[in-house]
């Protein structure tokens, strides 16, 4: 049994390693390894209290329920206008806001933050944390699901849950980094990016909660996963240009 946790555990953390491997390696000038995985072990910390405070959220709109109500409804997706309104919306705010406050706060003031590149590469490995988090809570379910079900599970997560985290606070990361380019804009910059991945995040956790093995509905994800993953990879390769040491 022992070994069964351990095996699904490595399954779970498998597709944000893979990603982590792939972002690594794009990366001219390699960040601390250290650094690196103390922005991923931010990343799983706060997937906990994202999830604490979109249950509050969820709460608020269905006060007088208990909180042993408010985990019915919301794992069962049975409650109408209230879940979706958190899956869509609150959920997307709140872990948008949070990878990015990590970043804000571990990052910027550390003397490893040289180049503009730098504020994209963590906010995604943060982002990457918090997804392995979200993949174990699924595979770690008791009693635990088939291994082929759970294999089918993380290869589904590996090219849509996970790697939407991952270019969700990629384009968060961009315009984090613009914003210290141009340092006049830096607030609406700023907003503009939360505003971007909060809305392309939102409509991704919508579209799962349709019919998933619609064709259409498979096809519109494929075109936000693709769409989101080109203007990652262009604004990466345009940053790469900004060597400069970064100003506050």
């Amino acid at each position: 049994m022992l070994l069964s946790y351990l095996f699904y555990i490595l399954l779970g953390f498998l597709p944000s390693l893979i990603w982590l491997l792939f972002y690594f390696r794009k990366d001219a000038h390699p960040e601390p390894k250290k650094q690196i995985l103390r922005i991923f072990a931010w990343g799983m910390l706060i997937a906990p209290l994202a999830v604490i405070i979109e249950l509050f959220l969820f709460w608020l709109t269905v006060p007088a329920a208990g909180f042993a109500d408010i985990f019915a409804m919301f794992d069962k997706f049975n409650d109408g206008w209230r879940a979706t309104l958190t899956l869509v919306f609150f959920a997307p705010l709140v872990e948008e806001y949070l990878k990015y406050k990590i970043v804000r706060t571990e990052i910027v003031k550390n003397s490893h933050f040289d180049e503009p590149l730098d504020l994209m590469l963590y906010l995604i490995i943060g982002a990457l944390g918090f997804a392995a988090v979200e993949n174990l809570i699924i595979v770690l379910k008791t009693p635990l699901m088939p291994i082929g079900q759970a294999f089918g599970t993380i290869s589904f997560r590996f090219l849509g849950a996970t790697f939407l985290h991952a270019l969700s606070s990629g384009i968060v990361g961009y315009f984090m980094a613009k914003s210290f380019l141009e340092t006049k804009k830096r607030f609406p910059l700023l907003i503009q990016g939360l505003g971007i991945a909060v809305i392309l995040h939102g409509g991704y956790n919508y579209l799962i909660t349709l019919t998933a093995s619609a064709p259409e509905t498979t096809f519109l994800i494929a075109i936000l996963i693709l769409s989101m993953a080109f203007f990652v990879s262009y604004k990466f390769r345009q940053l790469k240009k900004h060597l400069s040491v970064c100003k506050l």
